[in-house]
């Protein structure tokens, strides 16, 4: 889901503490940037976040390298970092390709997934959430990204899995202005919930359609979205 875990290889004592440094700023900055409560299109400079959580710089270097690699910040020389903008063209991007990869993965996992997966999967169809509160909404964003994950990983295929769980990652902070904007627990369970029959019935076309539509209505709904709301900054083409 991110690059937490890539600042906890080291043992070394002597860099420990800076580790934890690291995953402390990596976390405080992740979860602002995914709720767009530092703007897309902001600028980060290295010496203002130290002095704001009042360290030294390197920690928040290792920071911004962790969420360089999740795309959620980009780098220039001599500038500093930047929030990656938010675009209608990266997010198509992105729903293309998901589209593309969960449409196969649904329609392929119908001769693979069994009775204790399907149950599994329904157990994941329900997940109530409050939008002002910060742990409520990131286990809804999580659940049903693992409910996705799962039926990928049904299929069978790793790069299929890696390559899909690349784009989840990309379209993160597109979930969570979904979720704030607008209560879609009971459409998305709906969704889910249609889809999970269709995989216990072994409907593999029908599984294949409903995956496209679900993914086609939450672009609909995130497009209308940014489209009417200025709480997001602005949107690029």
């Amino acid at each position: 889901m991110d690059h937490l875990g890539e600042f906890m290889t080291s043992t070394d004592d002597k860099t420990s503490g800076k580790k934890s440094l690291a995953v402390s700023i990596y976390a405080d900055l992740r979860s602002e940037i995914l709720r767009c409560r530092i703007p897309p299109g902001t600028d980060l400079f290295e010496v203002e976040l130290a002095a704001r959580f009042q360290i030294s710089k390197n920690p928040v270097r290792e920071a911004l390298g962790g969420m360089r690699q999740d795309g959620l910040v980009m780098a220039f020389p001599r500038r500093g970092h930047q929030v990656t903008p938010i675009t209608f063209g990266d997010m198509n991007e992105h729903f293309d390709l998901r589209t593309l990869l969960e449409a196969g993965a649904a329609e392929m996992a119908c001769d693979r997934i069994t009775t204790d997966k399907i149950d599994k999967l329904r157990e994941m169809t329900t997940t109530d959430y409050d939008a002002a509160e910060d742990v409520s909404l990131d286990h809804f964003i999580l659940v049903p990204r693992e409910f996705h994950l799962a039926i990928a990983r049904t299929f069978g295929n790793r790069r299929l899995y890696s390559l899909l769980e690349r784009q989840m990652n990309e379209l993160e902070r597109f979930f969570y202005i979904g979720a704030l904007s607008q209560d879609v627990n009971w459409k998305t369970a709906v969704e889910h919930s249609d889809l999970v029959e269709a995989l216990a019935d072994r409907d593999a076309d029908g599984a294949r359609k409903l995956m496209i539509q679900h993914n086609a209505a939450t672009r609909e709904g995130l497009v209308r979205v940014l489209t009417s709301s200025r709480r997001f900054g602005s949107i690029g083409v």
